[in-house]
């Protein structure tokens, strides 16, 4: 374990260092050592209401998406809601609003990125 102050090669269970005697308990960060995809080409939602976002989407499904700028997805949901809407598989068509609904607040909140 190498010493913050000095960067002299410790023990690992070493409490000071041995060169300087600077304090090697250094609290780690929460997120050292957790490895995360590459976001940089994710793209966020940004300014966006999550309440209007759902509330369109109640409305009709895939339109909170466009409102968020998430064009690719909220054609998918229109179009499929649209198609189910018309054929007897209507609880389809009811589980597409309901994803529609969390999807656009969850985008609008930036906790997930855009399709785009």
């Amino acid at each position: 374990m190498k010493c913050p102050q000095c960067q002299t090669e410790n023990r690992a269970d070493s409490q000071f260092c041995i060169n300087c005697g600077a304090s090697m308990n250094v609290v780690a960060r929460p997120d050292e050592g957790v490895r995360r995809p590459p976001s940089a080409n994710k793209i966020y939602a940004q300014g966006k209401n999550p309440t209007l976002a759902a509330i369109l989407s109640l409305l009709v499904p895939g339109i909170g998406q466009f409102y968020n700028g998430d064009v690719l997805k909220g054609i998918v949901m229109l179009v499929g809601a649209i198609v189910l809407s018309s054929t007897v598989w209507g609880y389809i068509y009811i589980a597409i609003l309901g994803w529609s609904i969390i999807d656009a607040y969850q985008v609008a909140k930036g906790n997930q990125s855009l399709w785009s």
